[in-house]
């Protein structure tokens, strides 16, 4: 899939809630990621949204911190 692009629509039940700032793959992570602005009732860590990316729909989520952990430090499954 390719990475978000700026000025995408993040959709909730068919309603736009956020947009898109910038995206791109994250290499060490293996993850398309990407910063933007949500509504704030969208914003808890684990909620779930759609992203409009060229088309196709497809699913985001809300991180809550980095995913790259060089150091190890956080435990992992």
């Amino acid at each position: 899939t390719a990475p978000a692009h700026d000025g995408a629509s993040l959709m909730s039940d068919s309603k736009v809630v956020g947009t898109i700032t910038s995206g791109d793959w994250g290499h060490r992570v293996g993850l398309n990621l990407a910063y933007g602005f949500v509504d704030p009732a969208q914003s808890a860590t684990g909620s779930e949204m759609e992203l409009d990316l060229c088309g196709t729909i497809v699913k985001a989520t809300v991180i809550g911190s980095s995913p790259y952990d060089p150091d190890f430090q956080r435990m992992r499954a």
